[in-house]
């Protein structure tokens, strides 16, 4: 029997929605047959068997939002048994299984093959879900003690185990009098975030008053003011759901964990203008290729962080990672809908190939045939609305991400040059970073560079 597992497929990723089961149960399966449509918050793709067989159960249906490693279906031979205790309850992620099975290769990179499970342990007999569930919690599973058939392991034993230790671990300490107000008020005193102001922490009767007092407040605070006998007419009302859910989630993470510093500025980019304006008739003509302002932003931001090798960085699991390659993503709006290609290496190609590769991926995008490989890995991220007008904007950061640029519109003003007034086109552009590894002066630094070779794009050739 081999297990179907939703699969991981980013770094990020921690859930998939299936769009479509392209087969359903009973089904005969060939290796490399097409079994479902899935869904990222990056992109769709379509999921790979790696084995042969029957389809003998599908455990999630069309629709459903599920967890990386989580078995969402079996594969196995016409009449072979399914484990009973998926029949009733759906098994846990199993991340450390992930590892030793998550090898993606660049050119099947628009298809993703499910997960096959092998035969357990000969010496301790121990369910395929329970000895992923061991796994992942660190469990010797030659200690815990088999309640099914033939005193087997199964999923529920795992489970129990799991629950038992965190009970231990999370023991709080509260005063039987503070346990019955608590009990009283409607308070569960063990997942709401009490500080206990008696010995060792305990919780005591006032802590628990204080508590109710100012969650009463906060309720009263929060309560909605219309006025009376009006009501708010409403035109939609959707819950989040897809890529606009993930977006919400990792900018509500960026804003809460991630401490953003800004810095801005204005180039005069008028040399800039007179560059692309002297070269795009002649490359269009030559190679079939239109240059943009953005392809010369994403080459200068390339060459300034391979100066300021510590701006092309992330933080993860207290560790400050600076990256080698240098992976431009491309914040993009397309059919209402927000997408981030990458443009790998990008330090290492020419306008021209930045230009051809970026015409690319847009069209892509707009098709709706980006690969996953098209999607991920971006090490910096450059956020231009100046084709909408916008003089000015902050960004948030992209999660793990350390940095984000912002680009906005150009536009004539007078300026004082050499002593008199003379009209220029400028250009405001900004980047924030990751307080915690970036220091506001290297990240001025960082910024004074792209305004320089902002302002003399020949230097590009240096």
């Amino acid at each position: 029997m081999y297990e179907v597992l939703m699969p991981k497929m980013g770094e990020t990723m921690e859930k998939g929605t299936i769009e479509k089961w392209r087969k359903k149960e009973g089904d005969k399966i060939e290796k490399g047959d097409i079994l479902y449509d899935l869904a990222t918050d990056k992109v769709s793709l379509e999921v790979e068997s790696f084995n042969s067989g029957y389809l003998r159960k599908i455990l999630r249906n069309e629709g459903e939002e599920v967890p990386i490693m989580e078995v969402i279906a079996y594969i196995g031979e016409k009449d072979e048994p399914i484990p009973l205790e998926n029949q009733a309850s759906k098994s846990k992620p199993a991340e450390d299984q992930l590892k030793a099975k998550e090898k993606p290769e660049r050119e099947n990179k628009d298809k993703v093959q499910a997960q096959p499970f092998k035969a357990e342990s000969e010496r301790i007999s121990i369910s395929p879900v329970a000895k992923n569930l061991a796994e992942a919690n660190k469990i010797d599973i030659s200690k815990v003690k088999g309640t099914g058939p033939e005193d087997r392991i199964i999923r529920k034993d795992i489970e129990a185990l799991i629950l038992s230790k965190k009970e231990k671990s999370e023991r709080i300490f509260i005063s039987p009098l503070a346990r019955k107000t608590a009990t009283d008020l409607g308070i569960d005193y063990k997942t709401e975030n009490i500080t206990g102001s008696g010995p060792s922490g305990r919780i005591v009767h006032s802590d628990i008053l204080s508590f109710s007092k100012a969650s009463e407040a906060l309720k009263e605070q929060k309560a909605p003011i219309v006025a009376e006998g009006k009501e708010i007419k409403i035109l939609s009302s959707a819950p989040l759901k897809g890529a606009r859910k993930v977006i919400a989630n990792k900018m509500i993470q960026s804003k809460k964990e991630i401490p953003h510093i800004i810095c801005n500025c204005v180039c005069d980019v008028s040399s800039l203008i007179s560059l692309r304006t002297r070269l795009k008739d002649k490359l269009e003509k030559n190679y079939g290729i239109k240059i943009t302002y953005t392809d010369f932003i994403i080459k200068i931001t390339s060459v300034a962080l391979h100066e300021f090798r510590s701006i092309n960085s992330s933080f993860q699991n207290d560790n400050h990672i600076i990256y080698e390659d240098i992976n431009i993503g491309m914040a993009t709006a397309v059919n209402n809908s927000l997408i981030v290609p990458t443009i790998y290496n990008a330090d290492t190609l020419g306008i021209l190939e930045i230009a051809k590769k970026r015409t690319e991926l847009v069209q892509k995008g707009r098709d709706g045939k980006l690969s996953l490989d098209e999607v991920t890995n971006a090490t910096f991220t450059i956020s231009n609305l100046g084709m909408y007008g916008v003089r000015s904007f902050t960004a948030i950061i992209n999660p793990p991400q350390g940095a984000i640029m912002m680009v906005s519109e150009m536009y004539e003003s007078p300026v004082a040059v050499d002593g008199k007034v003379e009209i220029r086109t400028l250009m405001e552009i900004g980047v924030a970073v990751d307080h915690r590894i970036i220091d506001g002066a290297l990240a001025a630094q960082f910024l004074r560079r792209v305004k320089e070779l902002v302002e003399n794009p020949e230097m590009l050739i240096l």
